[in-house]
C-alpha cells in the first residue's frame, strides 16, 4: 500500500513539473503587447509612407494593431493637449513637438524626413502658369490659389513664411497674395480641390505632389526656387502616456531604419538625420 502511494506521488511530482515547465513559455509571453493597439497621430503628408511602414512593423509584431489619425499637425497637437490617446506624434514641424515638451507630455523628439513646398497647377492650365511668372500669378487675385491654413497646419505656416521670404523681393506681395489665397484647414485638403481642377494653383509639400503623380493624378509640378522656399522639417516622439513605449520605440526604430528611409524616399521625403538626432 506504501509502495503505490509513493508512486503515485511520483507521478504527480512528474506530471506537475510537466504543467511547470509547459507554462512557462506562455507566462513569459507578453499578452498585454502581443494584442496591442498602437495610437499614431501624423500629419497630412505622411499617410502613404507611414501605413506602408506600419504593415511591416504588424508582420514583424504579429497581433499588434495601429490605428491611425492623419490630419494637420496643430489641429493633432490640440487633441494631444486636450487628452486624446496617442502613443506616437509625427510632426510636419519641431515646434509643436516642442510645445508639447514643454507642457510634459513627452520628453524628446528626432527628425526623421525633410520635403520642401512647389506649386501645381491642373494639367489643363487654364491661368498659364510657368516656372518664369510664377510669382506674378501669385499675386494675381484673378488666379484662384489655394493653400494649407497657418496655425492649424505647418504646411500653411510654410507657406506664409515662403510668401513673406517673395516679399522681401517684391514688396506688397505677401499682402496682395495672402488677401486672394484660399486656405484650407490641411494640406491634403488642397490635393483634391487642385486634381479636380477647382484651382488654377495650389502650394503643397513636394511628397503630396508626388503622390498625386503616382496615383495618376494630371498636374503640372512647378519647382519654387530655393530663395524663397522652405525646408519643412519632419520630427517623431513617443508621448509619455503611451502604455507601449517599448513597442513605440521599435516603431520610431523601423521609421529611422533602411526600410523606413527607402519607403520614405520613395514617397518624395529626403535628407534624413540618423537616429542619433534627438532633441531633448
Amino acid at each position: 500500500m506504501k509502495k503505490n502511494t509513493a508512486s503515485n506521488y511520483t507521478i504527480i511530482f512528474f506530471i506537475g513539473l510537466f504543467l511547470i515547465l509547459g507554462l512557462i513559455p506562455i507566462l513569459g509571453k507578453d499578452f498585454s503587447v502581443s494584442a496591442a493597439t498602437l495610437r499614431i497621430m501624423a500629419a497630412d503628408a505622411l499617410p502613404k509612407p507611414i501605413t506602408e511602414i506600419g504593415a511591416i512593423f504588424k508582420k514583424e509584431h504579429p497581433g499588434v494593431k495601429i490605428d491611425y489619425d492623419f490630419l494637420g499637425a496643430g489641429v493633432l497637437k490640440g487633441d494631444i493637449e486636450e487628452g486624446a490617446p496617442c502613443d506616437i506624434f509625427l510632426s510636419a514641424n519641431g515646434k509643436f513637438q516642442r510645445q508639447l515638451k514643454r507642457k510634459g507630455f513627452l520628453n524628446s523628439y528626432r527628425t526623421f524626413a525633410y520635403d520642401y513646398l512647389a506649386a501645381a497647377t491642373p494639367y489643363n492650365n487654364p491661368a498659364g502658369v510657368n516656372s518664369s511668372n510664377l510669382i506674378q500669378k501669385l499675386t494675381d487675385s484673378n488666379v484662384s490659389l489655394t493653400t494649407s491654413s497657418p496655425h492649424a497646419d505647418p504646411a500653411g505656416d510654410y507657406t506664409w513664411k515662403m510668401f513673406r521670404k517673395i516679399n522681401k523681393y517684391y514688396p506688397g506681395a505677401f499682402e496682395k497674395i495672402t488677401n486672394h489665397a484660399n486656405h484650407l484647414l490641411d494640406a491634403a485638403l488642397v490635393m483634391p480641390v487642385l486634381e479636380s481642377g477647382n484651382t488654377d494653383l495650389g502650394i503643397l509639400y513636394m511628397s503630396q505632389l508626388i503622390e498625386l503623380k503616382k496615383s495618376g493624378a494630371e498636374i503640372n509640378i512647378i519647382p519654387i526656387p530655393k530663395k524663397y522656399n522652405t525646408k519643412a522639417k519632419f520630427t517623431a516622439s513617443v508621448l509619455n502616456q503611451s502604455k507601449y513605449k517599448a513597442l513605440s520605440e521599435d516603431f520610431i526604430k523601423l521609421l529611422f531604419s533602411k526600410k523606413g528611409k527607402k519607403i520614405l524616399k520613395y514617397w518624395g521625403f529626403f535628407d534624413f538625420n540618423n537616429s542619433r538626432n534627438i532633441i531633448k
